[in-house]
């Protein structure tokens, strides 16, 4: 045995000499340091070749390595917190978690809030772009580009002042590489070593490169917390002198040079581990051999020692058994004496003769809503009502005289403030000068005893007629009420039947529901006519409830009931207010309604045609303001009348406001039908009219429209419809009737849809501007772009302008607020490329709506104000040459007085007007568009190029720049060029394109525009 212990602990001095000699200080462990003082340091996951987690899960790195070796040099022990990234790790060590971050950049934005020791090492900041691509060689050439940077990473701070950058942040170095090789961005810029390290690791170290000469080289140092200026002071002297030590030579090569052996020194100390749990667990097996022996001795001295304690137990027991039943036997006595006492049932209590509370029962908590402490310490007095305190103190007094006390009542006040009834039995001790007391709760009784009362008055004196009968029907007693109120005295009725009450205007039925819905539900409501002693008939609002005992079983029946023969009166009086017109009796609004819902319901049923006609008066105004408004309701009256008569009494006749009427025509067989019926209407309304001594005549105008329809509509839409007619007829020049037209109806419905959509889209920034070049024929040059609007629909996608702007051009308004729109979006993008170097012109369309408008040279100049860095000459508008002939000679003054401002202008869609040369002279334009319908089959069509030719050379007669639109060939622009246009524009050079596409296709025709003669497809867009 002696020899298996040494054995063992030759074995354990052998593990632990070769860890602390081997164990190297790139794995997070400290060898034998034991009893050191233990640093927290804070390591991001993945940052190779600074930090990485081995297979095990252990930090490992240069970072690690350094710091490990220094701990080791200073006998600190280092405890590692892995954090996913970076900024975790930064957060760690500013939230107080750890004391360190082994290898960080030394920059100044970090040292307000961190210690650093000297540089452990240097790297550079530096620019990385995917292999291939088209690389920036200075940081100035990151102009407009969208550069990845990582998040509180020495690139961010390095370009976050950059305004001309487009910046994207990323969490972690994997999500910027990734970021870089999937093209989100134009490059990212990073520490060199780190990225790439991170890229070796994932395989794609052969796709990324570094372009151009460091942006910064930043030293990299251990980084402490502010208030771990003990630390880092300690550490720079370590840093200082290991730099130059063959040791982090070692380091440096290990993690920046060749890679690591398979036997490391890990590996070493986890086999010399293996060894000594084999050895340990040889030592445990002997160990339960020797102590499975000594428990087998030990088990047979206890069975000795059981057998001489057996005897002396017995005996014990025995003697604890007899006296547990001498306490159990006074226990049962006294719980028998504590439960008689607190039972629920009573409120018993006990005082002295001072009234002082000794002993209560815990119902009184329940009871009164005050704990028993609180009664113990106040005299039991105080808790009587003030109204009863004199006679229950008398009561008490006869108590400490000795007398008994039986069916005493009085009142006990709550804690909530409520009173409460009880009813007391009390004897007292004299000897003992104590007083035992029980009381029961008389509250309920109390109260049922009160509502009784207050029934039986409420019953004498309610203004409510009130009668109870038997389960049969016979009445047992009524109240005053009833009598004032049927004329019957109460000696009269008793013990008859109510049915001597009945009106007549009932019939069984309505008694026989009466009862069931009775019987079934235990109460009946609603109105009843009954018949007074004298013989009035009267209605009365009765409630019928049945009366049950116990068993659930009818005994009585209660009818409670009230006179509303007044009230039914009034409710008819405004019902008929309600659905009539006050002034001529006709119905109203409300009444047309319902009848015009009842005709149509009867049309459908048997396939008849209804008319709805919507009459107006023409000339009503002028008599009301001519012999005032009393000769004006006559008048109405008067009409009102003579309508009535030459309608049918099944047809509906309505006033619904003013001078207009509606009437209802119904069993048509077809719409024709109702000709001579509106003939006699306009006849009616246009004879003359007998007002006092004057006359007075007016005609009317009258709108149709028919139900059933092809769709589904109700009664609102039918006089809106018929409403609609009425103005048309009114427009052609009244005195006549119109019938409406669906068709019309649907463009128009369609016309204010459209006009809505571009309003909302106005709101939220729902259009879009493109732009075509503009280019000279001869050099290929850009001379401009048009501006083009689109409009991205939420549903419809991208709309062409063909597709929506007919309807907003017919409405001032809207036509006008997208015009600005439009020059404010275009005048905004010349100032961003006049930033960019492009020096360009942007032409815009404007609309005769917004040209001829009262404030458009003030609009145009305070656009023009509101961008500073725009020349006007930058600006050309164009303006339809159907546009301007409209109103050619304000068109031509509000021309030549924005010219003053060097503003051009341009004659579009050339040659689809008049095209007259009188007119061409008069308009002071710049530049004349050819239109693309004439530039199309030019070259094929001979009549097409003659007139082309004709156009271009109006323009050099006119000194006119000429610019053909439409362009789609290469061909086309040719035969352009050889008839004398300078200017085109079209797809053979480029689509319409959104703006942030217009710098790269500039760039690109401006490289290949002198090298090529036709331009690649890739230029053109198509």
């Amino acid at each position: 045995m002696r020899v298996l212990f040494f054995l063992l602990a030759f074995a354990c001095a052998l593990v632990f000499s070769t860890v602390t000699e081997a164990a190297p200080p790139g794995k997070g462990h400290l060898g034998a340091q034991t009893t050191s003082t233990e640093i927290i340091a804070a390591v991001p996951a993945n940052w190779p070749p600074h930090y990485s987690l081995d297979e095990d899960g252990n930090p490992t790195g240069f970072a690690i390595d350094v710091l490990n070796h220094l701990a080791q040099e200073l006998d600190l022990r280092v405890q590692y917190k892995v954090a996913p990234s970076f900024v975790d790790a930064i957060k760690m060590l500013e939230d107080g978690e750890a004391d360190l971050i082994p290898n960080s950049g030394i920059v100044s934005e970090r040292k307000a809030n961190n210690l650093f020791t000297p540089p452990v090492e240097t790297f550079q900041i530096v620019v990385f772009v995917r292999e291939g691509s088209v690389a920036p060689t200075l940081i100035s050439a990151l102009h407009h580009k969208k550069v990845g940077v990582v998040e509180r990473n020495a690139g961010l701070f390095i370009l976050r002042n950059r305004t001309d950058v487009d910046l994207e942040i990323y969490p972690t170095a994997e999500q910027a590489l990734f970021g870089l090789l999937s093209g989100a961005v134009d490059a990212v810029v990073y520490p060199d070593t780190v990225f790439q390290a991170l890229a070796r690791n994932i395989g794609v170290e052969d796709q990324i490169r570094i372009t151009g000469s460091a942006m910064k080289e930043i030293p990299r140092g251990l980084r402490f917390r502010k208030d771990r200026s003990d630390l880092q002071a300690l550490f720079s002297a370590a840093v200082t002198a290991f730099v130059n030590s063959p040791e982090y030579k070692t380091i440096y090569k290990r993690w920046y040079g060749a890679p690591e052996p398979f036997w490391t020194s890990t590996r070493v100390f986890e086999g010399m581990l293996v060894i000594v749990a084999i050895l340990v667990g040889a030592f445990v097996i002997w160990r339960y051999v020797m102590v499975s022996s000594f428990n087998t001795r030990l088990r047979l001295s206890k069975l000795q020692l059981i057998n001489l304690n057996e005897t002396l137990e017995t005996r014990v027991r025995n003697r604890t058994r007899e006296l547990s039943e001498e306490v159990e036997e006074r226990k049962r006595s006294q719980r028998d004496l504590e439960q008689f006492f607190n039972q629920s049932q009573s409120l018993n209590l006990i005082l002295d003769f001072d009234g002082t509370i000794l002993r209560l029962n815990d119902s009184w908590e329940d009871f009164l809503g005050y704990t028993l402490q609180e009664f113990c310490e106040r005299p039991f007095i105080e808790f009587v009502h003030p109204e009863d305190r004199a006679t229950t103190e008398e009561t008490f007094a006869a108590l400490v005289a000795g007398e008994g006390i039986d069916r005493f009542e009085n009142r006990y006040v709550c804690a909530s403030g409520e009173a409460k009834h009880l009813r007391w039995s009390a004897r007292s001790d004299v000897d003992r000068q104590l007083v035992y007391a029980v009381a029961q709760n008389m509250t309920d009784q109390k109260h049922a005893e009160n509502a009784l009362k207050l029934s039986a008055q409420v019953f004498t004196h309610s203004d409510e007629g009130i009668i109870i009968t038997d389960t049969k029907g016979t009445i047992v007693d009524v109240n005053e009420a009833f009598s004032e109120i049927t004329g019957y005295d109460r000696d009269e009725i008793i013990g008859r039947n109510p049915n001597f009450l009945s009106s007549g205007k009932h019939d069984a039925g309505f008694y026989k529901d009466l009862w069931a819905t009775l019987r079934k539900d235990g109460v009946w409501q609603g109105e009843i006519w009954n018949k007074r002693k004298n013989g009035d008939v009267y209605a009365e609002r009765l409630t019928i409830s049945a009366i049950e005992d116990e068993a659930g079983v009818p005994t009585n029946y209660v009818g409670l009931f009230v006179d509303i023969t007044k009230m039914k009166a009034h409710e008819r009086q405004l019902e008929h207010l309600a659905r009539y017109d006050r002034l001529t009796g006709l119905p109203n609004r409300v009444l047309l309604a319902d009848n015009m819902q009842q005709a149509m319901a009867r049309a459908r049923r048997h396939g008849h045609t209804l008319a709805i006609a919507f009459i107006d008066l023409d000339g009503f105004k002028a008599v009301n303001d001519t012999y005032g408004h009393a000769a004006g309701d006559e008048l109405l009256v008067s009409v009102a009348h003579r309508l009535t008569k030459v309608l049918r009494t099944e047809d509906t006749l309505a006033r619904i406001g003013g001078d207009e009427f509606v009437a209802i025509i119904t069993d048509l067989p077809d719409e024709k039908s109702c000709v001579s019926t509106l003939n006699r209407i306009l006849e009616a309304a246009s004879k003359e009219f007998k007002l006092g001594a004057a006359t007075a005549s007016v005609s009317a105008s009258i709108g149709v429209t028919f139900y059933p329809q092809t769709e589904e509509i109700d009664g609102d839409q039918l006089e809106r419809q018929a409403d609609q007619a009425m103005y048309e007829a009114k427009i052609a020049g009244r005195n006549q009737y119109k019938f409406f037209d669906p068709e019309q109806d649907r463009r128009l419905t369609e016309y204010y849809a459209q006009v809505a959509d571009a309003k909302k889209a106005l709101k939220t920034d729902a259009f879009r501007l493109h732009y075509q070049p503009k280019i000279r024929l001869a050099t290929k040059e850009v001379i401009g772009y048009e501006a083009l609007i689109r409009w991205q629909h939420p549903e419809k996608g991208l709309l062409m302008p063909g597709a929506f702007l007919p309807p907003i051009e017919r409405h001032p308004d809207v036509a006008i607020e997208l015009g600005n729109w439009v020059l404010d979006n275009a005048l905004e993008q010349i100032e961003r490329w006049n930033e960019v170097g492009l020096d360009t012109t942007v032409s815009v369309n404007v609309s005769a709506l917004q040209l001829t408008s009262d404030d458009f040279e003030e609009t145009l100049k305070s656009h023009l104000a509101a961008h500073p860095k725009v020349e006007p000459q930058q600006l050309e508008i164009e303006l339809l040459e159907t546009d301007a002939l409209s109103d050619i000679d304000r068109v031509s003054e509000i021309i030549r007085n924005c010219r003053l401002s060097a503003v051009g202008f341009a004659l579009d869609d050339f040659g689809t007007g008049y095209s007259s040369l009188a007119y061409l002279k008069k308009l002071p334009v710049d530049t004349l568009k050819i239109d693309q319908g004439f530039v199309h089959d030019s070259l094929n069509n001979a009549q097409d190029q003659e007139l082309l030719k004709l156009i271009i050379s109006l323009g050099r007669v006119y000194q006119l720049d000429v610019l053909a639109e439409g362009v789609e060939t290469l061909a086309h622009a040719e035969l352009l060029q050889s008839f004398g246009c300078k200017f085109a524009q079209g797809y053979a050079f480029a689509r319409p394109m959104p703006a942030d596409d217009v710098l790269d296709w500039h760039r690109n025709w401006v490289e290949h525009r002198l090298t090529q003669s036709a331009m690649p497809r890739a230029l053109t867009g198509s």
